[in-house]
Parts: structure tokens; sequence; C-alpha cells
């Protein structure tokens, strides 16, 4: 049985969905927060209150940091140091345009002296396990491999593999031929990342690559919240229970966000990112009715229709 690790998604899985998600659904063995990054020279306020101990009630949270060198990583594992942090996930396959111009996430696989500067941090820092979420590359497949010596000279408690380049961002097909190649030459423990939706994604990667420890889930979880614990009881919830759990969840959401957020605008918006992936649960035309709503009102009318 592989552990499941719940992959970061910005906009979508934020302290209040990684709580409620464990709590209601669990089966995950790791949540990771949305890459924290340094802007004007510090750490955004959204970012502290995603990665402070305080506001995560599942014990299995731990943060991740996108950097470009060497000097970004020692100003923002000290942060997460001074929060209490003992375990640090360092995104080097974030493919968003913005971050990898700039020579961040899988931008730094484009710098082979960049990244290998990140990686000699790593080892300096002791008194942290760190890993890191890569891809194959930012354009070219065999970045990875060109960086490979220098990753598996470094102390690692493992690599998270999504086998695409950037430029595909999530396009076309996972390159399985590479990873297979990347996990067999790789010292370190890897867990794949990538286009996993159902419990036969999940077996297959278990089936075909005995070496891989662990995988790693971002839109198949929030597409089906279930899944990390169908698959770790190897049985299918039924469609009525999901859709029960899945409201529980909206209900719980929907109270916290009234709490934290101001004004009915930032809550509508919030509350309709829950949706965004779930047309396949509540039926396309519960979600039109959700995604038409123009006020609070209409929102909780289409809901209750649900």
């Amino acid at each position: 049985m592989l552990p499941i690790h719940f992959a970061p998604l910005q906009g979508y899985t934020d302290n209040a969905y990684r709580n409620v998600h464990d709590a209601i659904f669990g089966g995950v063995e790791a949540y990771y927060t949305p890459f924290i990054r340094i802007e004007r020279g510090e750490l955004r306020k959204k970012d502290i209150r995603e990665a402070l101990p305080e506001n995560d009630e599942t014990g299995k949270l731990v943060p991740q940091i996108i950097v470009r060198d060497a000097e970004e990583f020692y100003f923002l594992v000290e942060k997460l140091k001074e929060m209490g942090h003992k375990r640090i996930d360092v995104n080097m396959g974030c493919p968003f345009p913005l971050q990898a111009r700039k020579g961040r996430g899988a931008g730094i696989l484009s710098n082979l002296d960049k990244a290998k500067e990140v990686l000699e941090a790593i080892n300096a820092v002791t008194d942290v396990d760190f890993s890191i979420k890569m891809r194959l590359g930012n354009e070219n497949v065999d970045d990875c491999f060109a960086l490979l010596p220098a990753l598996n000279a470094t102390r690692l408690t493992h690599i998270t593999m999504h086998p695409r380049i950037a430029t595909q961002q999530y396009k076309g097909e996972v390159d399985m031929e590479r990873f297979k190649a990347f996990l067999e030459a790789c010292n370190h423990d890897v867990i794949y990342n990538g286009d996993i939706t159902s419990i036969e994604d999940i077996e297959l990667i278990e089936r075909e690559y005995p070496k891989v420890k662990g995988v790693m889930i971002g839109r198949g979880l929030l597409m089906r919240p279930s899944l990390a614990k169908e698959y770790a009881k190897g049985e299918n919830l039924g469609d009525d229970k999901l859709l029960k759990m899945v409201m529980r969840m909206h209900d719980e959401l929907l109270d916290e966000y009234s709490q934290t957020l101001q004004g009915d605008g930032h809550l509508l918006m919030k509350m309709k990112t829950y949706w965004e992936h779930l047309e396949g649960v509540i039926g396309h035309k519960q979600y039109k009715l959700i995604k038409k709503a123009v006020n609070m009102m209409k929102y909780n009318a289409a809901i209750a229709m649900i």
C-alpha cells in the first residue's frame, strides 16, 4: 500500500481545505502548502498564515518553498525554522511561466549551477529534513539527469517526480519511459506525481513501478476527495455516500470562510472554487447553476438543489 501525498494547488488547498479534508476524508500521509516565496524581500502574510503550525489541524503539514538561489533558500528556511518546522519541501517543478522565467520552480532546472547551489545549501542545513518536488526539466527532458549526480549526493527524504517538462504545463502525455529511467538511477525514495484520478491509476503505478515509495495527487483529490481513503480501504464509497461527504465538507468550509473572508463577493468567489473540480460528483446541471450564481442568495439556492 503506497502512502498518498496531497499536492499543493494555489487557490484551492489552503489551511481550511486541508483541515476539513483530513477530518472528513483522510487517508493522506502528508499535506503540502502551496509554495511559499519571497516577495519584496519578505514573506507574504498569506504564506505565513498557511505555514503557521497553530493553523494546521492535520498534524501532517509540510511547508513548500520556491527559490531561485541559495540566498532565497536560506532566508525562507530560517523563517520556517522560527515557526518550528522540521520538514520542508523544495519546489523545482512549478511550470507557471511567471515563476519559471525568474528561475524558480522548474525554471531552476535550466540553470544547473543555481540548482546545485540550492542542493549544497540543503546539505548545509542539518536540523531540517528536506524533500524535492520536480519535473523532468524546464524545456529539456534531460535536465533532471544532468542534475541527478548532485541530487544523489544531497541529503533528502524523497524526491517527487512529475514526468513532464514545464513547457507542457499539464498537457500532453506523461513520459513514463524517462520516469522509469530516473527511478532506476535515483538513490532516493521516489514519489510519483501526475494524472492520478482513480484507484486503478494508483494501483497501476504500484504494480508497474515497484520501486516507487508513494504517490502525490493534486487535481485527482479535488475531483474525488475520497480517493486516498478509497485506495487505502480498497473499495469505492459509492455515489450517495460520496455526495453526502462532499456536501458536509462544503458546509464546514462555508462556515469557516464565512468567519474569515470579508464580504459576500469574496465568499462567493471562494466557494465557487470548491466546486470547480466536482462536476462529476454533483452533475452538470447543478454545476452550471453554481457557476451562474451572482450572489450568495442565488448560490445557496443552487446548493439547496443538489
